[in-house]
């Protein structure tokens, strides 16, 4: 059977395989990086790999399936500053593979990268790849985060996602919010976020 090497498939092939062939040297053998998920936790001796090579793949797909695999928590002491540094790289285009990096960080996302990830949801030109990210600030204690946050309620491209994470972060205890930053989310066209923004002025008039 011939097979064409420009296809989608074949190039994806051929991306993959050093992935895969350090993988089976690991002792993992695989066909496809998702594969792995049934290794569980054994796989941890497998992540320093896969994070470099997430560093240094061009393939948008196989770049998708190493976050995807990166995304657990046997990962993030090798995985999560090259995440970090992999979704800074990584075009907005196509948005599958940004959204993929940035669901990783969000899953693995503690207060050790707060400066960076702070930075990253500010940085307008990575444009709406940084909804999950404003969602991980809402697993950070830190104060200043309510404020970036609220900064963020006016930035057309995550402003509802930052609404949510206000508010995950008003359910997890008290929080310094003036609810008045909520009342232009009310008649949001968005029926989660008219939902969010009602449940946020709930939290915080109980809070009072």
């Amino acid at each position: 059977m011939n097979i064409d090497p420009t296809s989608s498939t074949e190039l994806y092939r051929r991306a993959a395989q050093p992935v895969l062939d350090e993988l089976a040297e690991l002792g993992f053998k695989v066909h496809q990086l998702p594969e792995l998920r049934r290794f569980g936790a054994r796989y941890a001796v497998a992540v320093p790999a896969l994070a470099r090579h997430l560093a240094s793949t061009q393939h948008a797909g196989v770049k998708e399936d190493l976050a995807r695999v990166l995304a657990v928590p046997w990962a993030k002491e090798h995985a999560l500053r090259p995440l970090l540094q992999t979704f800074r790289s990584t075009p907005n285009s196509p948005p599958a593979t940004k959204a993929a990096i940035a669901a990783a960080i969000e899953v693995l996302a503690d207060a050790s990268i707060e400066l960076e990830l702070i930075e990253l949801c500010l940085a307008t030109e990575h444009g709406n790849a940084r909804e999950l990210l404003v969602l991980a600030l809402a697993k950070l204690d830190s104060p200043g985060v309510v404020e970036v946050l609220t900064d963020l309620l006016r930035d057309r491209g995550v402003g509802g996602h930052a609404l949510r994470a206000l508010l995950a972060r008003a359910q997890r205890g008290r929080i310094e919010f003036d609810a008045l930053h909520i009342k232009p989310y009310f008649g949001d066209g968005r029926a989660w976020v008219r939902r969010a923004a009602k449940e946020l002025a709930q939290v915080i008039d109980a809070q009072r």
